[in-house]
């Protein structure tokens, strides 16, 4: 059997051949599977040829059972991540209610109650300060804004 025709495609009867997987030696089906990578009409007839043969559905009882499959995925990595969460949360507040009767926080010596009683005074001591800071940053730019509402003092243009 001729493989490739004179003009250097395939001929029908290799088409034919490989549609009807008649017995092919592995360096015919080479050299036509070769053929067909590169050439374009040949690749468009074995094409054609092949689109009239009958398509293989599978059966109705495969789908079905795929998709119970990929529903029981899903729903078990679903109930995994949500697990995950759960655990977390209550690993994390575990560790948060449970840790109320230990002691983090070393005492503070009572050689310095001066240090001591700084400490115990730094919220409303940091508050006054922040207070001032806002207080003169809202003053500057009251002060600018009656600035410019003033009128100028100077000649008038006409």
């Amino acid at each position: 059997m001729e493989i490739f025709r004179p003009d250097g495609h395939l001929s029908d009867a290799a088409l034919c051949a490989l549609m009807q997987e008649s017995n092919l030696d592995e360096l015919a089906r080479l050299e036509i599977a070769e053929h067909l990578s590169y050439c374009d009409s040949c690749l468009q007839r074995y094409t054609n040829a092949l689109s009239g043969a009958e398509l293989q559905f599978p059966p109705h009882s495969c789908r079905e059972s795929l998709f119970r499959r990929i529903r029981q995925r899903t729903l078990r990595l679903v109930t995994s991540r949500y697990a995950t969460a759960v655990a977390a949360v209550a690993l994390a507040l575990t560790v948060v209610w449970g840790s109320g009767n230990l002691d983090f926080i070393p005492r503070l010596p009572e050689a310095s109650p001066a240090f001591s009683q700084r400490l115990r005074t730094w919220p409303e001591e940091w508050n006054a300060s922040l207070n001032r800071a806002l207080s003169d940053f809202n003053n500057l730019f009251s002060g600018s804004a009656q600035q410019r509402s003033e009128p100028t003092q100077g000649g008038t243009h006409s």
